[in-house]
């Protein structure tokens, strides 16, 4: 039997979440980045779906924040592309789902969002919405994470 001491509570307390944001815009990873710096979070960034797939294999995130419109690779198919992926190499046998934010300029209701097994959806976040609604946003995500 293991009894958890105060220590171990405190230290689970300041684990720094792992956030993969994977955006094609510039402007966007610069906001995120700041968002997230702000939380203290350990921030890499994808700037389309191709380059999020090595960086998933060799880390674990905490949460992904993922651009619905992209260019090369929409998140709705990078979405299902990652979740191949982590299904097919068993790479998060042991672990939860990791949970998706999904960050676009369309609304909730535009979206067509794939059934995965490796993730759960968490949240949505419009790109127009003012900056400090998207702060309040994202400390209520991380708190859940």
């Amino acid at each position: 039997m293991v009894l958890e001491t105060s220590s171990q509570t405190s230290l689970e307390k300041q684990h720094t979440p792992r956030v993969l944001v994977i955006d094609d815009s510039l402007d966007s990873v610069k906001l995120m980045s700041h968002i997230l710096d702000h939380y203290k979070c350990d921030v890499t960034m994808a700037f389309d779906g191709q380059d999020a797939i090595p960086l998933l294999v060799n880390k674990q995130y905490d949460l992904v924040v993922l651009d619905w419109q992209m260019p090369q690779m929409g998140g709705r198919d990078t979405l299902l592309l990652m979740d191949r992926l982590l299904t097919e190499r068993k790479v998060h046998k042991l672990r939860k789902p990791i949970p998706v934010v999904i960050y676009t300029g369309h609304s909730e209701e535009e979206l067509d969002l794939p059934l995965v097994r490796n993730f759960s959806y968490l949240g949505f976040i419009n790109k127009r919405q003012a900056f400090s609604s998207m702060m309040r946003s994202f400390n209520f995500i991380l708190r859940s994470i």
